[in-house]
């Protein structure tokens, strides 16, 4: 896809942003981080201390992704040894069956 050119809001300030995906995707990505920073913000921190701001809704957003792909790959994991554990069943079975029309 063509990258396009979309402008963002992200705690009053406009944003410029060039990306394949779509205007829908993007607005809402700025909508998740704009709320983050809005959550900090609410915890007290002024106004004039964006970086500060932007830096722990980073943080912030940064653990949740890890904790899903912590998540992830328990999930993963899990599925792998069903899927190992059924396929063993149903190989032993063909070798069981194998042997009984011997």
């Amino acid at each position: 896809m063509k990258p396009k050119v979309v402008k963002v809001n992200i705690l009053g300030q406009d944003y410029v942003v060039r990306s394949a995906a779509g205007q829908k995707y993007l607005e809402e990505v700025a909508g998740y981080v704009n709320a983050k920073m809005d959550e900090i913000k609410q915890s007290g921190i002024d106004d004039s201390q964006q970086l500060r701001i932007a830096v722990l809704a980073a943080m912030n957003i940064t653990d949740e992704l890890f904790t899903y792909k912590k998540e992830k790959k328990k999930f993963v994991d899990k599925v792998e040894a069903k899927t190992l554990a059924i396929t063993e069943f149903i190989e032993n079975r063909i070798t069981d069956i194998e042997a009984e029309e011997k």
